[in-house]
């Protein structure tokens, strides 16, 4: 017995080294003392949940342990890309309109010219009848009057010279009984 308490003796140290060298693998925070493990930002969680920061204005570490303020940052940020993405949308949908509707006025001017080309055609059409049945007029008011002229020498002159006249107006009035009416009278002539 006074053999294993020599052993004992021996193994008491090397079995207390090992149990201190044990725990201090196992925990080294506790081991060390208070050293916590930082972030990104050189912010850490304390044991009570708190963060603490020791450099200020990093805010590099969303959704993990930063510095007071960053968060505020960030939504100020948020809000400032959509006031500007807003701002471009209305733009753009402004620019779109003002497309359309100088788009809407061109289709207009060109309705309106297209029209007034067709209404001045028109015009043109009417104006263009009716000079040409005022020709047709004034021709058959000269065929009347040189007829009425030549009826009237035929009765002031019954030689038969107003005759002549008066054939020759029926003549230029009825040009096809003209011709049969010289046919005629070439008959006539011929046959005496």
């Amino acid at each position: 017995m006074e053999k294993l308490l020599s052993v004992l003796r021996v193994l008491r140290p090397m079995t207390l080294a090992g149990l201190v060298a044990c725990v201090m693998v196992a925990s080294p925070a506790t081991a060390r003392g208070e050293e916590h493990k930082t972030n990104a930002c050189g912010c850490y969680q304390n044991t009570a949940g708190e963060c603490t920061c020791t450099r200020k204005g990093k805010c590099e570490c969303p959704g993990e342990c930063e510095p007071k303020g960053c968060e505020e940052k960030r939504q100020k940020e948020i809000e400032k890309e959509v006031r500007e993405e807003t701002k471009k949308a209305e733009a753009a949908e402004k620019k779109r309109q003002d497309e359309a509707a100088e788009k809407k006025r061109k289709a207009e001017e060109a309705a309106a010219a297209k029209e007034e080309a067709e209404a001045a055609k028109e015009a043109a059409e009417l104006q263009k009848a009716e000079e040409q049945a005022k020709a047709e007029q004034a021709k058959e008011d000269q065929a009347k009057a040189e007829k009425a002229k030549a009826e009237k020498e035929k009765a002031d002159n019954p030689n038969g010279t107003g005759a002549d006249k008066a054939d020759e107006a029926d003549k230029a009035d009825k040009p096809d009984k003209g011709k049969k009416s010289k046919k005629s009278k070439k008959s006539t002539s011929e046959t005496p």
